[in-house]
């Protein structure tokens, strides 16, 4: 991989939560039927459009997570026999929103190996998304801005009811919110998917003040210098928050990488940075499967000489990103002794040159002073410990203290961001909790010697840290 400029590698604690970040959830679910009992089976309450919005029931598929029906949505197989259509079908409820509060659906999908989608490849093959989107009218008008989550596809664990939630913040002239649930078919391919239990809550957003100059690029780049092949992109689905955000591919070139910045002056120790970050299909080639390039935030401490004291960086976007959503990235950076000035970068990296672009908005540097800094548990739900022994031999222990019950994924990963092995997945109770990764993949195979990241993963919030395997 080729240098970056001044980069330093660091351990550090990397937090992706859901578009908006932590919330306390509203009483009131705002659906309609949400577990499309009534009546006894029905779509009453949503709005349905296309052929293959049916119905799970005990005497047909009885794929249902509770009570008597669940949804079922899959293809219309236009033009199969000439020319495939891309088909749209699904269903959905609409509600007047308050602009700058946040909006979040959540439910449950699942998918079956009986009929489950063919294909790796999310944005070539069928999918299942649900989806958050505001327009500017009443009725009809133009999509403004929303959010987006693929909740069925050929990389979806079949056989098991999958929990999803995806938010959204209503921008300034949103006059309609919809909670949407899409089933896209580019081809012809089989597979269905089934969903359950839904919930739309409207909850309080987090103000958003930066220090940055123009944070969620309303202005385009204005007030951030850039290099290589970084854009302002104004299109409603590359936007987080209208009317703008930063597009950021490679550029093509070994000696140079792209990216955007800014520089201020030091005004306190402690800061807290956060940054949402998104791949798409719908644009070029999505940063996914195979594709190396991944998006790095760094912020740089400099004394009044100019030369760098020190730094805090972390992976905000790669391969393993969710395609199609913004996440939520942050990190708490500690200024050292003599800091006169802090660099804000964010870096487009491609080691192999590869195509493939990710999004940035809504980019946050706040002071955040030491007596009033949240613990890790209270911002996300966890809290990762260090795994030990580090470096280690044969086998380490790693820790997790959770705050609340739910499904939990603890996996392994090599530097190029391959799976390795799944330590755990399934639900797990509130407390303390500790695993054993013994150094061997998925297949049973010692792996070699080398730095590994383990991530944790729930419903709320995203957290890694690095080891080290001495063989």
């Amino acid at each position: 991989m080729k240098c970056i400029l001044f980069r330093i590698c660091l351990v550090l604690t990397l937090v992706a939560v859901p578009a908006i970040g932590s919330q306390s959830f509203a009483q009131t679910n705002l659906l309609v039927n949400p577990g499309f009992e009534d009546g006894g089976g029905s779509y009453d309450g949503w709005f349905t459009f296309g052929d293959g919005v049916q119905l799970s029931t005990p005497d047909g598929d009885n794929i249902i997570r509770t009570d008597s029906t669940a949804s079922k949505i899959y293809g219309e197989f236009t033009g199969c026999d000439s020319a495939p259509q891309f088909d749209v079908g699904g269903y959905g409820q609409e509600f007047t929103p308050t602009v700058g509060k946040v909006y979040q659906f959540n439910g449950y999908s699942f998918v079956s190996s009986g009929d489950d989608i063919p294909g790796t490849d999310t944005c070539n093959k069928n999918r299942c998304i649900a989806k958050v989107v505001f327009w500017d009218a009443d009725s009809a008008g133009y999509e403004i801005s929303g959010n987006e989550v693929v909740i069925g596809d050929g990389n979806t664990v079949t056989d098991q009811w999958n929990e999803f939630s995806v938010s959204a913040i209503a921008p300034t002239g949103a006059l309609r919110v919809e909670a949407l649930i899409l089933f896209l078919q580019p081809g012809c391919d089989t597979g269905s998917v089934f969903i359950d239990d839904t919930s739309f809550f409207e909850l309080d957003g987090d103000p958003e003040t930066s220090l940055l100059v123009n944070h969620s690029f309303t202005g385009g780049l204005t007030g951030w210098e850039s290099f290589g092949n970084a854009w302002s992109d104004g299109r409603n689905w590359a936007v987080r928050t209208p009317t703008g955000s930063a597009k950021l591919f490679s550029s093509f070139d070994d000696s140079s990488d792209s990216g955007i910045y800014q520089t201020l002056p030091s005004l306190d120790s402690c800061y807290h940075f956060s940054v949402h970050t998104m791949t798409s299909c719908r644009d070029g080639d999505p940063v996914t499967g195979s594709n190396d390039n991944f998006l790095l935030a760094q912020i740089r401490f400099r004394n009044i000489a100019g030369s760098v004291l020190g730094a805090r960086e972390m992976v905000v976007g790669d391969s393993t990103s969710p395609i199609g959503t913004w996440t939520k990235h942050s990190m708490i950076a500690r200024a050292p002794e003599g800091t006169d000035s802090v660099d804000v970068y964010i870096l487009f990296i491609s080691p192999t040159l590869q195509a493939g672009a990710l999004w940035v908005d809504d980019i946050l540097l706040q002071n955040d002073p030491p007596a009033g800094v949240p613990g890790v548990v209270e911002r996300t739900g966890f809290e990762l410990h260090q795994n030990a022994p580090n470096p280690f031999s044969s086998s380490t222990a790693i820790r997790f203290d959770l705050a609340k019950p739910g499904r939990v994924k603890l996996c392994v990963y090599n530097v190029q961001g391959e799976l390795v092995a799944t330590v755990a997945d399934r639900h797990m109770t509130e407390g303390p909790k500790q695993f054993t990764w013994d150094g061997k993949d998925s297949s049973g195979e010692m792996v070699a010697s080398g730095i590994y990241f383990y991530r944790l993963v729930t419903l709320d919030a995203v957290q890694s840290k690095k080891m080290m395997l001495l063989r």
